[in-house]
């Protein structure tokens, strides 16, 4: 695995190719934007794979890694645009296909990011790779919230017992309204 933050511009190359790969496309004038990733990584993040389109008019790099997904836009004279989607907060991607490119579209709770002109061959095994990695990613919180323990309190079940059992009581008419309020406080209280 290489090291993003002290890698060589010749291993960043080769990097490169294989995220390019990964999704079946080689994203064409985003180099630049590539070189910036090292800087833009956490310590322990793992780039997975990297496309190309136009978002707002203008050529980004998306890179999917194992928490979200980045766009970057190196502006031609200087600048670079960077926005950050967490795979957390993804709900949806879907893609769609034309003769020659296609769209990826990326739903969020509150946002919608569509990316337009993706090589067509890179559509939807881009798409699947950021399906898988959110599932992977949901699996692990969901297991992580499964293991946790959850000490169980039998206080409120024996109640709502007591309390079933009262209400019978005065729908037989053993016991009346006041001497079932009174009882019902009771338990409540305990």
């Amino acid at each position: 695995m290489i090291n993003y933050k002290t890698a060589t511009l010749e291993e960043l190359k080769i990097e490169f190719k294989r995220l390019s790969k990964q999704a079946g496309d080689m994203p064409l004038g985003t180099r630049k934007e590539f070189s910036h990733l090292p800087a833009i990584l956490e310590d322990d993040e793992t780039p997975l794979a990297v496309a190309a389109g136009l978002m707002g008019g203008n050529t980004w790099l998306i890179t999917l890694t194992d928490r979200r997904v980045i766009f970057l836009d190196k502006g031609m004279v200087f600048g670079l645009k960077q926005v950050n989607v967490s795979l957390a907060d993804i709900v949806s991607v879907s893609s769609r296909t034309r003769m020659m490119t296609g769209s990826i579209i990326l739903n969020t709770t509150g946002q919608v990011y569509t990316i337009e002109n993706v090589m067509k061959g890179a559509v939807i095994p881009f798409t699947n790779l950021v399906n898988s990695a959110c599932e992977r990613l949901n699996t692990s919180v969901a297991g992580a919230a499964a293991t946790r323990e959850y000490p169980l309190d039998p206080a409120p079940m024996e109640m709502i017992i007591q309390l079933e059992k009262l209400a019978s009581l005065k729908e037989r008419g053993i016991l009346s309204d006041e001497e079932f309020s009174t009882q019902k406080a009771r338990i409540l209280a305990m």
